[in-house]
Parts: structure tokens; C-alpha cells; sequence
């Protein structure tokens, strides 16, 4: 079965660069901004939505609660550049972050995350050394931030 992905974000700039680190993990991409998502969603037809969060006229979590409303199997990340955390957004609504930027690496790391992993197995995973949520980085052996083993 094909991989699918739909970025929806007003940086065409930061979307062209994800695009490319999802092509590499082999999915096909397509692109929207905050005012095609539904549109983009109901014709391109994706298992996977990365949202940024801050956009022109509305914020990713907010859409995401949109998308999740009529169509909860979809699994939706919110990308952003700010340090949020999934415990930021009450309710089970989002399935996993993206601090942008971020390695090709990290982004196979959240999605194989997301990709095994169900909604009600979320847990609060800190780094011992530097105290970062490792919450989308379930199946590591050193903290991307520092470089710490995880116990």
C-alpha cells in the first residue's frame, strides 16, 4: 500500500523541505495550505497530516481537532519550531510532534512512533540528563538533544 502524507503549512519553504525527508522514507507528498486542507484531505486521501502550528489564520492544533472530529482514524503531527509538547494540548487529539527543524533521522524516529503506537500508550518520557520530553522518541537508545543514554 502507498504511503501517503499531506503537509498542510503556509511555509512553502518548510514544507519543501519535509517533503523531501518524507520522500526519502518513501512516501508520496502532497501539499497544502490552511485554506485547501479539507479540500486537499478529502481528494489526496492521506494516512498521515503534518500541521504546523502557528500559521496566518488559524493554529494547527486547532485544525487538527477539525480533521480528527470527522475523520479519527487520520494520524495528524504538529510540527513547529516553538518547544510545545503534546501535554500542551488537552485531549488525545494529536498524535505525535515535530520540532522543525529537524533531521531525517528524528522524523523517522516520530513516525515509526506514531506508526506503532495507539493513542492510549502515551506516556511522559524525560531525558535524565538535559530534562527534554522524549515523549515522540519512544524507541531510542541516546537523547537527539544531548546525547545522554536512556535508561
Amino acid at each position: 500500500m502507498e504511503k501517503k502524507a499531506l503537509l498542510i503549512n503556509d511555509s512553502r519553504f518548510e514544507s519543501l523541505i519535509l517533503k523531501d525527508m518524507l520522500q526519502k522514507l518513501e512516501y508520496s507528498v502532497e501539499i497544502a495550505d490552511e485554506f485547501e486542507a479539507l479540500y486537499a484531505i478529502n481528494k489526496y486521501e492521506p494516512q498521515l497530516i503534518i500541521v504546523n502550528y502557528i500559521m496566518q489564520q488559524t493554529r494547527g492544533d486547532k485544525l487538527i481537532q477539525l480533521i480528527k472530529a470527522g475523520m479519527p482514524y487520520l494520524k495528524c503531527l504538529l510540527s513547529s519550531n516553538s518547544d510545545i509538547k503534546i501535554s500542551d494540548f488537552p485531549g488525545d487529539y494529536i498524535d505525535g510532534i515535530i520540532h522543525t527543524p529537524v533531521s531525517q533521522y528524528l522524523l523517522e524516529n516520530v513516525l515509526g512512533n506514531v506508526a506503532q503506537s495507539s493513542l492510549d500508550e502515551k506516556t511522559n518520557i524525560h531525558c535524565t540528563n538535559c530534562k527534554r520530553d522524549l515523549t515522540e522518541f519512544l524507541d531510542i537508545t541516546f537523547c537527539p538533544f544531548c546525547g545522554a543514554p536512556i535508561i
